[in-house]
């Protein structure tokens, strides 16, 4: 979406995968050699793995913002170290708060000792996440904040949303379009706290330059709404300079309006950093402010790991996050992004 930052690039953790009959056989030697056996190994209740589960209200392979978190959940697990289990639970549309709350109510009932949870809003998902904590569920929130849960969450894992839409809105304040005037392209606002403040930031940067936000639509993650969205905006103000969409999956909406509307001249602005959204630059998108989500996904498994062994860990990890434009695009690119 912020304090903290803790980096584990680079470090590598190899996972052992042991035999049940040796947990088993491995048991038997520790009680029969007077130790406790609960203390002495990462397993829970009866010799059982502690079970990790990751939940959120889209597919994997919604775009490359999803693809990137839940490779970095997969990392993760592979790192994670003996007497742990993980596993992702996906829905199918983000925007459909009783599937998801669904989803969350269905993992609670496999009884994980964590539960990492990826928001849809900030009060949506409140009810059924002290749920979770009720039963004693460790809990991580990524990417959007929750309102209401208290002492419940034990870490938040995201980008400084505020800081991305500041970083997009300062590139535009220093590569000037001819005009002044600017469109915004947003989810509704109060729905989802990471865009209202992507939203905010970028609104008060181009300002305070003395650009006019002469427009605002709001839409939804799907093309055929943000298209038609962007392409009534654009008639209504044909002297437009730039459009700042809040996020990659409506910037591709964004892209198609602009580009049947003929007037190549508007700067496109967006966030998240997705591959298949930066190789636009610069035909059509000028610049992104990129997050990392694969380094969200991976740091949430493995610091519930180290929370389920009793160590403390931070109440706050900021993602790193860079600009991206037409200077360092391609080897945004040949890295494979902010890995």
């Amino acid at each position: 979406m912020h304090a903290a930052f803790k980096a584990r690039a680079g470090t590598s953790r190899a996972r052992r995968w042991v035999p049940v009959l040796a947990v088993i056989v491995v048991s038997a030697t520790i009680a029969a050699c007077g130790e406790d056996s609960a203390e002495t190994n990462a397993a829970s209740d009866g010799g059982e793995s502690k079970l990790i589960v990751a939940t959120m209200g889209f597919p994997c392979s919604l775009n490359d913002f999803a693809k990137s978190l839940c490779d970095g959940f997969a990392a993760g697990e592979k790192a994670l170290p003996d007497g742990f289990r993980f596993e992702l639970k996906t829905g199918t549309d983000f925007a459909d708060v009783n599937g998801y709350n669904n989803l969350i109510q269905t993992s609670v009932q496999l009884d994980p000792g964590g539960l990492i949870a990826f928001p849809g809003g900030p009060s949506a998902q409140t009810p059924v996440l002290k749920q979770a904590c009720a039963k004693d569920i460790k809990l991580i929130i990524i990417d959007n904040p929750v309102e209401g849960l208290g002492d419940c969450q034990s870490g938040y894992i995201a980008a400084n949303h505020r800081k991305l839409g500041e970083d997009v809105g300062k590139w535009l304040t220093e590569h000037p379009p001819a005009g002044k005037e600017v469109g915004i392209v947003t989810l509704p606002p109060g729905q989802v706290s990471s865009n209202d403040d992507r939203v905010n930031g970028f609104k008060e940067t181009v300002e305070a330059a003395g650009f006019n936000v002469v427009a605002t639509v709001v839409t939804d993650l799907g093309l055929d709404k943000t298209r038609t969205q962007v392409t009534n905006m654009l008639t209504a103000h044909p002297t437009l300079a730039a459009i700042f969409s809040a996020n990659d999956q409506m910037g591709y909406g964004t892209a198609q309006a602009v580009k049947a509307s003929g007037n190549t001249d508007v700067k496109q602005l967006t966030i998240d950093g997705a591959l298949d959204a930066v190789k636009r630059i610069p035909e059509g998108l000028a610049a992104n402010a990129a997050q990392d989500p694969f380094f969200a996904g991976k740091e949430s498994v493995l610091n519930m790991a180290e929370l389920l062994q009793g160590k403390k860990i931070p109440a706050v990890i900021n993602e790193p996050s860079m600009l991206v434009d037409e200077t360092n695009v391609k080897d945004y690119i040949a890295k494979g992004g902010m890995r």
